[in-house]
């Protein structure tokens, strides 16, 4: 995994790893061929893939990925926006490719006229978990004015840039946050026993806010009561939060780092609309 600004990263899981490996070598092999221009191929319209291929075409392709990746799972495959190029998501890494996959490359595909970063919003979209599944339950909530806006947050109780992400909320209205607790423990080995601890405060609500936001906690605070924790962390896994904070907006799309008041509105307002859109 590429290491994200303002994130305390996760261990990656082994398969995971190889893949991102296989990945990247090939790429530092590759990418002079794979960047030859096409000639005298119609540039598709900004935003969209090229012509969609047959589903004949598409299962071969698919057979000759899972070969090529021994198996690791495939999803989203698709024409890319450049003719004869595919698109595909391999374990928790989207790439580009030639139909026989002979050369294929990883990073960030960028509409240049609008600036949109098309990787990243297909990645969004391929990642994205039904948040109706969530135990929320397990969750601390904190709701500020309507709460008609919905994030469900991943983080560590002793992670700089989870308490930067929860100032940043602080800031914003019409908001309902479910604070799921999830230690890091290989970067922070003191944050589960406080965040069993936060979950069995008598208000864990302010033992929550007081931990995170003013750095204040009880030494002597105990976490023996029965508590959500351990489960958080493998839910976690199970849904490849790899960093904390990583947080889920309400259509589902997974959103890592501490981002700022501008963008983490921007976010939850389409995050909104994408859910009230009428399904097609």
């Amino acid at each position: 995994m590429f290491r994200l600004p303002g994130v305390c990263p996760f261990s990656t899981h082994p398969a995971v790893r190889a893949v991102t490996l296989t990945v990247a070598l090939a790429v530092a092999a590759s990418a002079c061929d794979a960047q030859q221009p096409q000639a005298r191929a119609a540039a598709p319209k900004a935003g969209t893939t090229s012509a969609a291929p047959a589903s004949a075409d598409l299962a071969a392709i698919e057979k000759a990925l899972s070969e090529r990746f021994r198996g690791a799972p495939v999803r989203g495959l698709r024409a890319s926006v450049f003719p004869g190029v595919f698109e595909a998501m391999i374990g928790d890494d989207l790439i580009y490719f030639d139909a026989k996959v002979t050369h294929f490359i990883v990073g960030n595909l960028v509409e240049a006229a609008t600036m949109r970063n098309l990787t990243e919003e297909r990645s969004a979209e391929l990642k994205a978990i039904d948040v109706r599944q969530l135990p929320l339950k397990d969750a601390i909530k904190v709701a500020r004015g309507k709460g008609e806006r919905v994030v469900y947050v991943f983080t560590d109780v002793d992670c700089p840039f989870c308490t930067r992400l929860e100032q940043t909320l602080q800031e914003i209205d019409n908001i309902t946050v479910y604070n799921f607790m999830y230690p890091i423990d290989s970067l922070h080995p003191a944050a589960r026993a406080k965040q069993k601890a936060i979950w069995c405060a008598k208000d864990p609500v302010a033992a929550w806010l007081d931990a995170i936001l003013r750095r204040k906690f009880d030494p002597n605070a105990k976490g023996d009561c029965p508590n959500p924790v351990d489960a958080t962390v493998e839910l976690g896994r199970r849904l490849g939060v790899r960093a904390t904070p990583t947080f889920f907006l309400a259509d589902g799309r997974m959103v890592a780092g501490a981002l700022p008041k501008d963008r983490i509105e921007a976010a939850l307002n389409a995050a909104q609309a994408r859910v009230a859109a009428p399904t097609k």
